[in-house]
């Protein structure tokens, strides 16, 4: 009896590991595709970062509106590229919990305050008008 537990007990092990094992290998993988699209991303930004500079030295010297709103689009795609690179440092999992942690401190912190505030503040009000009016 004791035999079987023996036996059995290696071969849970050996799956465990090969699990843990298939789960690093898909780790390894993802972490390679965001290497990847990390690199293309910095060297689609260095790119469009010379052709910043070369429309902005333009721009010094013949002060266009087209020449601006260029520089300007520039900016734009500058700032979204920043972003997709940040994001590509961070995993999945990384990337939600600082979306609802965003969340909560800024657009629901507020909102739920203002709510609360001004929607208490209507309901006093209305309890006290009503009251007025019996």
């Amino acid at each position: 009896m004791v035999e079987d537990s023996v036996i059995e007990h290696p071969d849970s092990r050996e799956q465990e590991f090969e699990q843990s094992l298939d789960q690093l290998e898909r780790s390894l993988l993802a972490l390679r595709e965001r290497q990847t699209m990390l690199q293309t991303t910095q060297t689609e930004y260095d790119s469009l970062q010379q052709h910043r500079q070369e429309m902005e030295s333009r721009w010094q010297e013949t002060q266009l509106p087209e020449l601006e709103q260029e520089l300007y689009r520039l900016d734009e795609q500058l700032k979204a590229l920043t972003v997709t690179m940040e994001s590509h440092l961070l995993s999945d999992s990384q990337l939600q919990e600082l979306f609802w942690q965003g969340l909560r401190q800024g657009i629901l912190g507020d909102l739920f305050w203002q709510i609360l505030r001004f929607g208490g503040l209507g309901i006093v009000l209305g309890w006290l008008l009503k009251t007025w009016a019996s």
